[in-house]
């Protein structure tokens, strides 16, 4: 996530306010299989805001769970070992947020809004968001109750369902109960949560499999089950509410089967921006129109903020139906961004100007209860009997 300070404060020399420059901090990281991710994408955010003219600090959350504040000058390949050169802690505390500890008192860190870089696991689900929110920072991106939604497969189905969007039928897969799909094989098997096609495994034809998979580390949350939809073509698009509704290109990822991890992150030097693919996709006008008004759609019935990018299906002829939805796809989907005109540090600039003109809403922060309860219930025992 990245973090930015911004507050309008009167000059000494000036008779009008005057916004001062914009104190960012850039937090990435997380526990989560795209750890790796997230700190590229960190990485390139810094990077992009830094050659636009604005300074840009790093705080790296750690597979530990821990947060320090990383050299301005860090590269991916100082995050590949157990070292970590130049790197100092940094605390977090509720109310408050990000601390820099010292030897006699810690000091806040000047933030005013949250741009979450964080991607699946804690990052992407709303549990970040909800940390933050309750320590009293401006987050951006799906607040946490749409992140929930989004990255809980059988939530969304039942969401996109509702206001007349396609999905894949899916099924969830319980260990200790007895398996009937009300399809038959063969089955694409995925995470109920996450993404990134991490865990994720097409063509099981027997529940024995199934079985096997759930053991595994990306299934403890539980597995979905759908049909596996041989030959469909993978088709991506992101949508943003502000400043105004606005979807992206739609791109069409070019790999065999599945658009794995492997195809997505390390099919070239940069990452998913060099991921191969065909940007703007050649469609019918109407299947972009079905799949343009569906992300809308989609957008409104979740109240959508941030940009997340929404995966669909196509059969190739007329059918198109939904995926899954990123709330914070790799890199922000930036490449996606650029098909229609809105540049890479506009889409960051928006994204923290969107967060900062929120409201915060403050925790009830009043320790200042007199111990009367405690002093009158006296004895736990009696209270239950």
């Amino acid at each position: 996530m990245v973090v930015i300070g911004a507050a309008d404060r009167p000059s000494a020399t000036d008779s009008q306010p005057r916004r001062r420059e914009l104190e960012i901090e850039c937090v990435f990281g997380g526990l989560s299989p795209e750890h790796d991710i997230s700190i590229l994408t960190g990485l390139q955010a810094a990077h992009l805001l830094r050659d636009a003219g604005t300074d840009v600090s790093l705080i790296y959350w750690t597979k530990q769970a821990r947060f320090e504040s990383v050299p301005s000058d860090a590269e991916a390949e100082d995050f590949a070992g157990p070292e970590r050169a130049g790197f100092s802690a940094v605390e977090f505390t509720i109310p408050g947020g990000f601390v820099e500890p010292g030897r006699r008192r810690s000091r806040p860190l000047d933030i005013d809004v949250v741009l979450n870089c964080c991607h699946g696991g804690p990052g992407e689900d709303g549990g970040l968001d909800s940390l933050l929110r309750l320590a009293g920072m401006r987050v951006t991106g799906p607040n946490a109750r749409s992140c929930a939604v989004s990255m809980d497969k059988l939530a969304t189905t039942a969401v996109a369902d509702a206001i007349g969007i396609e999905t894949i039928p899916s099924t969830p897969f319980e260990p200790g109960a007895e398996f009937a799909a009300p399809f038959g094989p063969p089955w694409a098997v995925k995470p109920r949560f996450g993404g990134s096609s991490i865990g994720v495994e097409v063509g099981v034809d027997d529940v024995a499999t199934i079985r096997a998979l759930s053991q595994g580390a990306s299934a403890r949350s539980g597995l979905v089950v759908q049909p596996y939809l041989e030959g469909w073509v993978d088709l991506n698009i992101a949508v943003r509410t502000y400043p105004r509704l606005q979807v992206s290109a739609i791109e069409r990822p070019l790999s065999d089967g599945v658009y794995d991890y492997a195809t997505k992150y390390l099919s070239g030097a940069e990452g998913m921006e060099s991921a191969p693919r065909e940007l703007p996709a050649d469609l019918p006008s109407g299947i972009r129109a079905t799949i343009e008004d569906a992300a809308g759609t989609l957008a409104g019935a979740l109240q959508i903020s941030g940009a997340p990018r929404v995966d669909f299906l196509w059969d190739g002829d007329g059918t198109v139906l939904l995926n899954e939805i990123n709330p914070i796809p790799g890199v922000f989907g930036l490449y996606l961004w650029s098909g229609v005109g809105v540049d890479r540090v506009t889409l960051l600039t928006d994204l923290l100007t969107e967060a900062e003109n929120q409201p915060v809403h403050p925790g009830s922060w009043n320790p200042a209860s007199d111990g009367a309860a405690l002093r009158s219930a006296r004895d736990i025992a009696t209270k239950l009997a």
